[in-house]
């Protein structure tokens, strides 16, 4: 069987011979139908990921269960699932691929009414909200500021936000400003040309310090420096240590997917109490495109289907 991947020292995603997928007996084996592209990827295919075997792409998925490990009696062969995968380099099948065996414990059933591109542009992006909305503490994060574009990560964390009572701020690219309105967010600040002049922005807004800010994307140091003091940052980017002063605490994010938590985020799709949908769908030949670190993002997801 074949799964895309990268390695270097071009880092060009390439199919490489994978194993044909045997399901544990805690497991499932799923026909993969749908996944959806994920800043692991971009980063992979960046060439951050150095090692002596191929870094698989694909985070997460939507397919159909093609076999049932015989502990597992709560998914059946033929339900349409989701699942996602922890952002790691090595350890990890890839989705980028036609099946893939995963433990029973990490997919959700798709709810009636969700289409699988829908349902596959929760996928990693939702989780990884869920875990930075964990971290500060999703009763008390108050004012909160989101640094960085709404289209992934940063979007599904302003409606979490907003729906645990937050008032969100949101400091983004001018392209991402309109998303990020119809998304929720109580005011948008145009990302400053340097990181005080953005800080500078959101405490003038504010009248000061901010209780909790999430960092998506960008200089650290907006998040750190926007917070005043008893208030909490955080991070989901990849490998991010902070060095900088700030008036409040760095509490990092640690994404931990599992079943549970991608099904509570495709309940409330269902339930239309949270947005998520496909910018662009293409099919898996198009991988190349789809995960260049460079590309343009805004306005949703992009989404491999077969």
């Amino acid at each position: 069987m074949k799964a895309v991947g990268v390695t270097g020292p071009d880092f060009m995603p390439c199919l490489f011979d994978v194993d044909e997928p045997v399901v544990a007996p805690d497991g499932v084996v799923v026909e993969v139908m749908a996944a959806a592209v994920n800043d692991f990827d971009r980063v992979a295919v960046s060439g951050r990921y150095v090692g002596s075997e191929p870094v698989l792409l694909g985070r997460d998925f939507v397919g159909r269960v093609a076999a049932v490990g015989d502990d597992v009696d709560y998914i059946d062969v033929g339900m349409y699932v989701a699942g996602t995968l922890p952002p790691q380099a090595s350890g990890q099948p890839g989705t980028f691929t036609d099946m893939v065996a995963v433990p029973a414990s990490s997919v959700a059933p798709v709810p009636d009414g969700v289409g699988i591109a829908q349902a596959a542009s929760v996928g990693l992006a939702g989780v990884t909200a869920v875990d930075a909305i964990g971290a500060l503490g999703a009763k008390a994060l108050g004012n909160l500021v989101i640094h960085g574009p709404v289209s992934e990560v940063g979007g599904f964390a302003l409606q979490l936000a907003k729906a645990h009572g937050a008032v969100v701020a949101v400091v983004t690219p001018p392209e991402e400003a309109d998303l990020a309105r119809r998304l929720g967010a109580d005011v948008v600040i145009p990302e400053g040309a340097s990181a005080t002049q953005s800080i500078q922005a959101v405490r003038d807004f504010f009248g000061g310090g901010v209780d909790a800010a999430i960092h998506i994307a960008g200089d650290l140091t907006v998040a750190a420096g926007v917070v005043g003091a008893g208030g909490r940052f955080t991070s989901v980017s990849d490998g991010t240590t902070p060095v900088m002063r700030s008036d409040g605490d760095y509490i990092p994010t640690i994404v931990a997917p599992n079943g549970h938590k991608l099904a509570d985020l495709l309940f409330k799709v269902a339930a239309h109490r949270l947005r998520s949908h496909a910018r662009r769908t293409v099919s898996f030949d198009q991988v190349a495109a789809a995960v260049n670190p460079h590309g343009k993002n805004s306005d949703g997801r992009v989404v491999l289907v077969h």
